[in-house]
């Protein structure tokens, strides 16, 4: 329990910080966010510090002009907020600001029973706006009491194009000149390597990460989950991290870290994938009951994070691409698998319009320097492969700065930098 006069400063103390908040990089995604409706609650997922709270506070300054309750539950004076607690802070809000047709509810998922008051303030009419760090943990409590009553958006790091805003370089509205390019070039690799985690990019300093890693582990994980082994954890989520694009194996995992059961490295899997720190891809199966029978392909939601937890460069670089690529075809709400050609080669991406493994309607491949002779014919084979495979007339190649667009076998393969690609999406 906590008291009422505790929330009362709470509230006071947060609303000050929420007006002093740097606005400082305008979320795209608040673009697709429609918000005059009362009948459904909209829910902001994503990783913890990946911008949720600014983006929630931009919403309220551009869409309510100060209209809204507003209380962030990641503060240690709310550890207790129990859900009785939620009347009495209802009470503190009408006390202070009198009756507003709007209410942000930051980081909710670290209260239980938090559904039912929600369900609540629907009933009553009011706009309802919640973010929260645990996918599973929203969508299982979503499912039990909001079925229907909801809209979820999933927020990630900062785009290529949200970075470029950040350091104030302006888009080429027209093809870019030489120095445009250069100079995107230079800011790609920049975000490339450092990711687009904001306080990382804001402050330059990628130091912060290590911290981000911890409250995960600390406050999404550990305290929602009970884990007995807390630095065995850390260890897993650290060889979670460090091998980005790669497939892994519950064994494998076991195998590094002595873990007896494969069950405990699949709940270590699972609790990184409900945080939002990582993500897995399986691959392309025509039969649905096959479709778990393989290993799944890793990623991580920022370069950022991977680069402090990964060591050889040339190694790393291109994994970095193929996560970045990956992790943008998250945020373009693309569903996708990798895909096995017959002849055991594999093309890192085959993209689907929808969910459900039914026909292939893009393929891509994700590969840094394709400029050497014995580079460019693997990654050709193995694209043309699956072109052929999947009945494709076309396939993309995203490198660091080759382009080209070439024709083999009656086949197109295009070749585009990253930089330009991120920028078309």
């Amino acid at each position: 329990m906590v008291p009422k006069e505790l929330l009362h400063t709470v509230v006071l103390d947060q609303l000050a910080e929420c007006k002093l908040a740097a606005m400082t990089v305008k979320r795209e995604m608040l673009e697709r966010i429609a918000v005059k409706t009362t009948a459904r609650a909209l829910i902001i997922k994503g990783v913890r510090r990946c911008g949720k709270s600014t983006a929630l506070k931009q919403l309220m300054a551009e869409r309510f002009k100060g209209k809204f309750f507003y209380l962030n539950f990641d503060d240690e004076r709310l550890i207790g907020f129990e859900a009785d607690d939620f009347q009495k802070l209802m009470e503190v809000f009408i006390e202070l600001f009198g009756n507003r047709p709007a209410i942000f509810l930051d980081e909710i998922q670290n209260v239980r029973g938090w559904e039912l008051f929600v369900n609540r303030l629907l009933r009553e009419g009011r706009n309802v706006f919640i973010t929260g760090s645990n996918a599973n943990l929203l969508s299982r409590e979503l499912g039990t009491h909001l079925t229907g009553r909801h809209l979820d958006y999933e927020l990630y790091p900062f785009s290529f194009s949200e970075y470029l805003a950040l350091r104030g370089v302006d888009l080429p509205r027209q093809a870019a000149s030489t120095s445009q390019k250069t100079l995107l070039l230079k800011e790609f690799k920049k975000y490339m390597e450092e990711g687009g985690m904001p306080e990382a990019a804001i402050s330059r300093n990628p130091a912060v990460l290590g911290q981000t890693i911890e409250d995960i582990v600390q406050k999404d994980i550990i305290r929602r989950y009970s884990v007995r082994k807390p630095n065995e954890l850390r260890g897993v989520l650290r060889f979670l991290i460090a091998n980005a694009s790669n497939k892994i194996t519950f064994n494998s995992i076991c195998d590094n870290f002595r873990i007896k059961s494969p069950v405990t490295a699949q709940n270590y899997v699972n609790y990184a994938e409900d945080t939002c720190l990582i993500f897995t891809v399986r691959k392309y199966e025509r039969k649905i009951k096959l479709l778990d029978k393989n290993p799944k392909k890793l990623y991580c939601i920022d370069n950022g994070i991977i680069a402090r937890h990964s060591s050889g460069a040339i190694q790393q670089m291109g994994a970095l691409l193929e996560n970045l690529v990956a992790v943008e075809l998250k945020r373009r709400n693309c569903f996708f698998y990798y895909y096995m050609n017959k002849n055991g080669s594999e093309t890192d991406f085959a993209i689907l319009a929808e969910e459900t493994p039914k026909k292939i309607t893009q393929v891509l491949q994700a590969c840094l320097d394709p400029s050497d002779v014995l580079t460019m014919q693997r990654e050709e084979k193995a694209l043309l492969s699956t072109l052929n495979e999947t009945g494709l007339s076309e396939g993309l190649v995203v490198t660091l700065d080759f382009e080209e667009t070439k024709k083999k076998e009656g086949k197109a393969i295009r070749y585009v930098p990253a930089w330009k690609w991120l920028l078309e999406g």
